[in-house]
């Protein structure tokens, strides 16, 4: 976390118990995007990067979603890492049907993992 809160240019405190959240920032959500697609092959950095990118969007998802779809894809392609396919069921809520129930960016989520080939229920 404290990796991608340099390379992010964006705060961490270790006090700060929801740290995507807390430094989430719609307005830099196109440059979290780049870091994260840069940063791919790094696992570690793209969990918490994934976080960070997912949390900005769903304040304010862009109207063109196709990149950031296509960004979460190759962000799974590029490690098949057992922790960003956890991220991507925790940010997908399979669980919920009604949207009241999901985040905003839920849906977007979903289709990265119907791309991926894993079940969305």
């Amino acid at each position: 976390m404290s990796r991608v809160a340099q390379l992010a240019n964006v705060v961490h405190e270790s006090w700060m118990q929801d740290w995507p959240i807390e430094v989430a920032d719609p307005e830099r959500l196109d440059e979290f995007v780049d870091l994260l697609n840069a940063n791919k092959g790094d696992w570690e950095l793209s969990f918490w990067l994934l976080d960070l990118v997912l949390e900005s969007a769903n304040d304010d998802l862009p109207e063109k979603t196709e990149t950031l779809v296509e960004t979460l894809v190759a962000v799974w392609e590029a490690t098949e890492a057992p922790g960003i396919a956890e991220r991507l069921e925790y940010w997908a809520c399979l669980g919920a049907s009604d949207p009241e129930e999901m985040f905003y960016v839920s849906p977007l989520v979903r289709e990265v993992r119907r791309r991926i080939g894993h079940e969305t229920r």
